[in-house]
């Protein structure tokens, strides 16, 4: 079952909505709580990381929406917010990344599913080992492949692809490239696969760092490869 979070200033004010997901068979959590958090000490709690979908609610201003995007930018493609206004989708089309739903149950069910096949693919082509991103359309191909990545540069590259931008934490690359666990040796030699990595694709003109160090966490692609 997949996990809705609604961002609002007032939960009394969604209670339609949630019914309407509900109906579709989402698990849906809305909190205000969450919200104030966000604005006022600009971090991403690993809560956020149990959502697949992120709702902004009508009594979020545009403002408020455009000043947590930074926060939310691992979860391209998969930002909504709630609209009924035709006047205000013309405001929202400066809101990089985030798709408006009204309550039509059509319009959810079926923007939300589109998210939710893309995702199972990417999930497929992760569980089959193919090495499907550099045949996927992404903002930089043809300079990838003339990049002679050695094949462990690859499986880094794959994962870190597929996860359309999520963190991917060093104990998951571990497994995913030796399959025998988490060692000292292993993790040094991660680093250093990554490191290498990270300098042959800046040699790209990207806007930014080719490959983030997430402290505490993992690794994460760069934006570019997403735009």
């Amino acid at each position: 079952m997949e996990h809705v979070l609604i961002l609002t200033r007032n939960i009394l004010s969604d209670g339609e909505l949630q019914e309407k997901l509900q109906f579709l068979n989402y698990e849906v959590f809305c909190s205000s709580s969450l919200f104030d958090y966000l604005i006022y000490q600009q971090k991403y709690p690993d809560l956020m990381g149990h959502f697949q979908f992120i709702i902004f609610s009508e009594t979020v201003s545009n403002a408020e929406i455009k000043l947590l995007l930074p926060l939310f930018r691992n979860k391209a493609k998969l930002l909504f917010r709630k609209t009924d206004d035709s006047s205000e989708l013309e405001e929202l089309k400066k809101l990089e990344g985030v798709t408006s739903i009204n309550l039509k149950t059509d319009s959810l069910r079926e923007k939300l599913m589109d998210t939710k096949y893309l995702h199972a693919n990417q999930a497929n082509f992760r569980k089959t080992g193919i090495d499907s991103s550099f045949d996927r359309k992404i903002k930089i191909p043809e300079q990838l492949d003339q990049l002679n990545l050695s094949r462990l540069e690859k499986k880094v590259f794959n994962e870190l692809y597929n996860s359309n931008g999520e963190v991917i934490t060093r104990e998951e690359l571990c497994n995913s490239l030796w399959g025998t666990g988490v060692t000292n040796s292993h993790l040094s030699h991660l680093s250093s696969v990554v490191k290498k990595l990270r300098k042959k694709i800046e040699k790209i003109d990207l806007t930014e760092e080719a490959i983030r160090t997430v402290w505490g966490e993992g690794y994460q692609l760069s934006p570019d490869f997403f735009a």
